[in-house]
């Protein structure tokens, strides 16, 4: 059970709070969710849900909607998160340092054998997940054990609750005996000071993250583990030469875990041992124990070589193509880089129909620097055919990335202005028994724009005309007129990825309306009808 995830010294502290995690559990009967952001709660809330024998769910953020979801879900028994001002949210929560507090006898011996479900989509649909058996986490961590030297103390700047940064930041070092140690650190200041005082000699993090520290003042002598996006070959020398710092880069994915490491930016991925990489038409497929499935092809390009290492290529939808030319994003924005003064750069292609694609850029530069479209151009000239010179050029105070350090292209569109995505003015609704609705609140819906541009919010109007009443034609049909409204009352904003649950009561002509989300009144009334 526990025994296989832990170093020989068995961790005992650190067990007897998951066991005190999981005796507050008791016998759940559903998935737990594990929310915390601090190392000191995320590690007993993670092994005392196995051992109360539940299957972990890590979301794939924290925003309303997806724990809307969450609390709407009645498959998922408890919400485990060390925030203070989640407590009071559902009475799923569970606040582990309070659960900390409180010491038991009793020792658990569940232990699942679905450990954990990683969601991959959005907040309103049931979410797609990809599954990992508690013999796959095992699998991998007896090979990372065996690829990656052992540290003493780990520090993670990606959050424990993804998949990499449980396995790298949370599981691996507790097969290495490793401290673990839990911060708030965000500015490369901030992270330099935990590493000193903390004594820190591996650090696991990504490539955003160590592109701010890279011309910052920072300890030497750090080893990282980097994955979550591209490491350009410069951000790798630069970190190496002027820190001291080894890294190496880890290819994965959520469907694969683990799949390759290297050490050097000019050299290929070696893949993990018990991996087997091919590459069909130039396409990585991946064959391991610890796969969501047997075979797992992957919108990525690689190129094999006759040592057994492969050459990373990117991704499948980085091939820009304009004027029948092509280029690949990531070496217009390595381009981009080099530009004096620029510190930061994320690159899009904008396309509308009818007319030819267009390279749109956005960039962060350094403070007194002038740089500008003058450079940017004559840097891709220099490179690149001129139809690659971006037509849209924006300095921006930071590029948009999500806290897993990956590029958040929905917000990159919005600040470019380029954003392309469609409109709709229907609200879909669903019945799930009498009198009963299910509402799902588009985030690209119509009447989002203008209201507000600081909090998006449905105004009220639309609640009733673009859900309410469409429950009431669904589930009566023979009512067919609405005379009039009655103790109207909106108590909880509406907003974007929402999940809505509709009633209706009717007497006579008067039907009494409930809208909830998560187990929380939004709005209420009566409409007066024939």
């Amino acid at each position: 059970m526990v025994g296989s995830i832990l170093h020989r010294d068995g961790a005992p502290e650190l067990v007897d709070q998951a066991h005190r995690v999981a005796a507050a559990l008791g016998s759940p009967t559903g998935r737990v969710v594990l929310s915390c952001k601090h190392a000191d709660a995320f590690m007993p809330g993670l092994l005392g849900a196995w051992l109360a024998g539940a299957t972990v769910e890590l979301l794939p953020n924290v925003q309303p909607g997806t724990l809307d979801r969450v609390d709407a879900d009645p498959d998922i028994a408890f919400v485990l998160h060390d925030g203070v001002a989640e407590q009071g949210r559902s009475p799923k929560a569970r606040f582990v340092p309070e659960l900390l507090a409180h010491p038991t006898t009793v020792r658990a011996t569940g232990w699942p054998v679905i450990a954990a479900l990683m969601s991959t989509s959005g907040t309103t649909e049931r979410p797609r997940y990809v599954a990992k058996t508690m013999q796959q986490l095992v699998d991998e961590l007896d090979v990372l054990a065996s690829v990656i030297p052992p540290a003493r103390c780990v520090m993670s700047t990606v959050p424990l609750s993804h998949l990499y940064g449980m396995l790298f930041g949370a599981l691996l070092p507790l097969r290495f005996g490793a401290r673990i140690v839990s911060h708030d650190a965000l500015l490369p200041a901030e992270v330099a000071g935990v590493i000193t005082r903390e004594g820190v000699d591996l650090m696991v993090s990504t490539p955003a993250h160590l592109r701010a520290m890279a011309n910052a003042p920072m300890p030497r002598n750090l080893r990282v583990l980097s994955s979550g996006a591209r490491m350009p070959p410069e951000l790798h020398m630069t970190l190496a030469t002027g820190h001291n710092w080894p890294i190496t880069e880890i290819l994965g994915s959520t469907e694969t875990g683990g799949i390759a490491t290297r050490g050097h930016p000019l050299h290929g991925f070696t893949p993990l041992p018990r991996v087997t990489v091919t590459a069909p038409e130039g396409q990585l497929v991946v064959e391991s124990p610890w796969c969501g499935e047997p075979r797992v092809t992957l919108e990525d390009r690689i190129e094999l070589a006759s040592d057994g290492t492969f050459r990373y290529l990117g991704r499948a939808n980085e091939l820009i193509k304009v004027a029948g030319k092509r280029a690949h994003a990531h070496e217009l924005e390595a381009t981009i880089l080099k530009v004096a003064g620029v510190t930061d750069a994320a690159l899009m292609v904008h396309a509308t129909d009818g007319k030819e694609p267009r390279v749109a850029v956005a960039i962060t530069i350094a403070e007194g620097s002038s740089v500008g479209r003058t450079e940017i151009a004559a840097a891709i000239r220099e490179q690149f055919d001129a139809v690659f010179v971006p037509r849209i050029i924006k300095i921006v105070p930071r590029i948009p990335r999500t806290e897993r350090g990956k590029l958040d292209a929905h917000t990159l569109r919005a600040l470019l202005g380029v954003e392309t995505v469609a409109t709709t003015s229907e609200i879909p609704i669903r019945r799930i028994g009498p009198n009963h609705y299910l509402a799902e609140i588009p985030p690209n819906l119509v009447f989002f724009h203008g209201h507000f541009d600081e909090f998006t919010i449905l105004p009220g109007a639309v609640l009733v005309e673009r859900v309410i009443w469409p429950v009431v034609q669904a589930e009566l049909p023979e009512v067919r007129v609405l005379r009039g409204l009655r103790r109207l009352r909106f108590r909880r904003p509406v907003m974007p990825d929402q999940q809505l649950d509709v009633t209706l009561d009717r007497s006579n002509n008067r039907l009494t309306f409930s809208v909830t989300c998560a187990e929380t009144q939004v709005a209420s009334g009566v409409l007066l009808v024939e």
